[in-house]
């Protein structure tokens, strides 16, 4: 669904209901379709800005044109010619890039990586995950995700996006460099 019915959406609902619930209580029926107007207004108003806002810095971050780009959840996929063992302890060497990050899981014989990021103004927390895999030939398969902790968010402005490249950018200069 777009990001401006999302967002729509998510903000009439509540806000006209609530709004009209309210104003039943003062001026009867009446009060409560004032309430569901003023609901319809704020949430068009609000989808306009939040979801405006959003797209941009989306767009501002990404080089690849895509409908799902508006999403807060992203993954990415990549191969590299490394050991597991190296691709497996890169992987959690690039979590540094982050300022606050906690590793919730580490499993090495699944190839299972989960940590949490901490707050910042964009967000509450990512959780960013990776999945290592060998491949056929000699080559390891690492899918990078990131989402936001809450899963009720809906704009991120580009968070989980700048994640997910940042790691990716991280992982294929250092796979150079090794």
């Amino acid at each position: 669904m777009n990001i401006y019915k999302r967002l729509f959406l998510a903000t009439v609902i509540p806000f006209g209901i609530i709004m009209g619930i309210c104003l039943m209580f003062q001026y009867g029926f009446l009060g409560f379709v004032a309430g569901l107007f003023g609901g319809i207004f704020y949430g068009g108003f609000m989808s306009l800005i939040l979801g405006s806002l959003h797209i941009w810095s989306v767009k501002r971050i990404s080089y690849r044109k895509s409908k799902d780009i508006t999403n807060v959840r992203h993954s990415r996929n990549i191969e590299l010619q490394l050991s597991y063992d190296k691709a497996f302890n890169l992987c959690i060497e690039s979590l540094k890039i982050f300022k606050k990050y906690k590793i919730k899981e580490e499993n090495y014989s699944y190839g299972k990586i989960v940590a949490i990021t901490g707050m910042t103004w964009k967000s509450w927390g990512e959780v960013i995950s990776f999945d290592v895999h060998k491949t056929d030939n000699n080559r390891i398969q690492i899918i990078i995700s990131s989402k936001p902790v809450l899963p009720t968010t809906l704009v991120d402005y580009g968070k989980n996006l700048e994640n997910v490249e940042r790691i990716v950018a991280f992982l294929k200069e250092k796979s150079e460099v090794i």
